[in-house]
C-alpha cells in the first residue's frame, strides 16, 4: 500500500493503476464530488478557449472524453486525438466520443506526435498527475503550430474566506465519498492529497513562459476552486 505520505506524488505506474481502478465510475464520482459543477466549468472553458478557427485539436489525458466532447460539440475539427496512459480511460472515451477521433495510448512526456501538428492542445484536471511539468510543457510546445494555443483545466484551491470551507470538504469530503462509492481508498486519497499541494497557478505561468509560451490568459472559475490556464505560442 502506498503510504499517506507519498500520496500527493505518487510514481506514474501507481498513479496509471488509480485511474485503472476507478475508470468504471469516474465520471458518476467527479459529478458527485463537484455538486455537478464539472459540467460548468468543461462548458464555461471550452467557451473562453475557442475562436473558431482551430482545425486539429489533441487532449491530453483524454479520461473519459468528457471535456474534449465539450470542444467536438462546439465546432467541427478535421482532427481530434485524445492521449491517455490509461487503458481502462481509454476504452471508456472510445464508447462515448465519435468514431473520427483517434486514440493513442503514451506517457505525456513522450508524445508520438510530429512538429506543428496540431493548433490546440486541451486537458482536464490532468497536471497534478504529471510528473515532469518542464519535460510536458516542452513536448505540447513542440507539437503545437505557430499560431497553436494550450488550455489546462485544474483543480485548484480557492482564495478568500471560500478556502475555509473547501479545506475540510479536500480533506475528509472527497476521500470518504470517493472510497464509499468506489471503493478506490488510495485513488481518492491521491485526489484530495494531489490537490491539496500542487502548486498555485501563478507558479505555472511562470514554468509556461519559461518554456517559451507567450500570451497567458489565467481564468478562475468558482471561487478558484477550478482555474483555466490558456497559453499562446
Amino acid at each position: 500500500m502506498t503510504s499517506a505520505t507519498n500520496l500527493a506524488s505518487p510514481d506514474s505506474r501507481t498513479i496509471r493503476g488509480f485511474f485503472d481502478e476507478i475508470a468504471f465510475r469516474y465520471d458518476f464520482l467527479n459529478s458527485l464530488l463537484s455538486f455537478r459543477l464539472d459540467d460548468y466549468w468543461r462548458s464555461r472553458t471550452k467557451k473562453l478557449v475557442l475562436d473558431g478557427r482551430e482545425q486539429a485539436v489533441l487532449d491530453l489525458g483524454v479520461g473519459t472524453g468528457r471535456y474534449l466532447a465539450e470542444f467536438l460539440r462546439a465546432k467541427t475539427f478535421q482532427r481530434a486525438v485524445g492521449v491517455d496512459f490509461s487503458a481502462k480511460m481509454l476504452e471508456r472515451s472510445r464508447q462515448e466520443l465519435p468514431p473520427g477521433v483517434r486514440f493513442v495510448r503514451a506517457d505525456f512526456h513522450h508524445l508520438p506526435f510530429p512538429e506543428a501538428a496540431f493548433d490546440l492542445v486541451i486537458s482536464s484536471f490532468t497536471l497534478r498527475s504529471v510528473k515532469d511539468l518542464t519535460r510536458f510543457f516542452d513536448e505540447i510546445y513542440r507539437v503545437l503550430n505557430s499560431r497553436g494555443k494550450a488550455a489546462f483545466l485544474c483543480l485548484t484551491r480557492p482564495q478568500g474566506l471560500f478556502r475555509w470551507f473547501y479545506k475540510p470538504y479536500l480533506k475528509y469530503y472527497l476521500p470518504f465519498v470517493g472510497r464509499f462509492f468506489s471503493g478506490g481508498s488510495e485513488a481518492y486519497q491521491f485526489l484530495s492529497e494531489s490537490i491539496q499541494h500542487f502548486q498555485e497557478p501563478g507558479a505555472t505561468v511562470s514554468l509556461l513562459r519559461q518554456r517559451g509560451f507567450q500570451t497567458i490568459q489565467v481564468h478562475r472559475l468558482t471561487f478558484g476552486a477550478a482555474t483555466l490556464i490558456v497559453a499562446k505560442k
